[in-house]
């Protein structure tokens, strides 16, 4: 997790704005910036379903699909992921977890234990046109009726939070009760970008982008939260217990390279 220079200082959190009645439901389409949830992961060419390597090949379900072309999108969240999409494509941020209900108890234990086989978080670039549909009409038909997947909400956009500092947990310079941290502590589920909620424990897949720096870089190459899933606590303004909500043993989010802006990795922090 990304440790500011200042410790004091404030990033701006985005959170989902859901549609109750939405005119679309294809993550493809402009008007929708992101698809929660759902049964209707989008495949590249030729691709078959991911599974995690983890408990039998079972199938990864879609926890978010975020349209990062949209410009319902927030533009910051849109350059941070640093893709541009040629003429007709769609550029997608997408995270897969592996569940066979609510618990995700495959996906939450290979967090805690840093293993990278029971969920995939990846960015990719693809035409509506050339989606592998067939794959998904095909594994969806050999499920059973009762397959756990999370409810599918459609996020019309995301609105700017409260500005957060650095979390408690790893914030040595401000206590917890300090009234400028207590109206700037890191909100607690799903957003995009501002700081993670922590904890006494913490595992990542990565401790640091391995990828080599230029001596001019090395200053600025640490890590930055890119999108906090909330799984330890309500989605947006939805009420307890949410209709999205999958349980793990900590909170979850993805952190990002902040120079290379394509290495991606899943991380957890908790009390557990």
């Amino acid at each position: 997790m990304p440790y500011p220079e200042n410790a004091l200082d404030l990033l701006t959190p985005y959170f989902p704005v859901f549609s109750t009645a939405p005119a679309s439901t294809n993550v493809f389409d402009p008007s929708v910036s992101a698809i929660l949830g759902g049964s209707n992961p989008i495949l590249l060419p030729d691709e078959g379903w991911p599974r995690c390597g983890n408990c039998e090949d079972n199938i990864l379900i879609p926890y978010i699909q975020i349209n990062v072309s949209s410009p319902h999108t927030p533009a910051e969240f849109r350059q941070k992921v640093g893709v541009e999409a040629e003429p007709g494509h769609t550029v997608l941020l997408q995270v897969f977890i592996c569940a066979e209900d609510e618990c995700a108890d495959c996906f939450g234990e290979r967090l805690v234990g840093a293993y990278d086989d029971a969920f995939l978080v990846r960015v990719i670039e693809v035409t509506p046109d050339s989606a592998n549909t067939t794959a998904v009409e095909e594994t969806r038909a050999g499920l059973a009726a009762d397959r756990f997947f999370i409810p599918q909400g459609v996020i019309s956009g995301w609105k700017p939070g409260n500005p957060e500092m650095l979390h408690e947990a790893v914030n040595t310079e401000i206590e917890y009760d300090d009234p400028q941290y207590l109206e700037h502590a890191p909100a607690p589920g799903l957003k995009l970008l501002g700081f993670p909620v922590q904890g006494k424990y913490y595992t990542s897949i990565i401790d640091r982008c391995p990828k080599p720096v230029l001596p001019e870089q090395a200053a600025e190459h640490d890590v930055r939260c890119l999108l906090q899933l909330g799984t330890d606590g309500n989605i947006g303004d939805e009420p307890a217990p949410s209709p999205y909500e999958v349980y793990t043993v900590g909170h979850t989010w993805i952190e990002q390279c902040t120079v290379h802006p394509d290495v991606l990795s899943m991380t957890i922090g908790g009390d557990w």
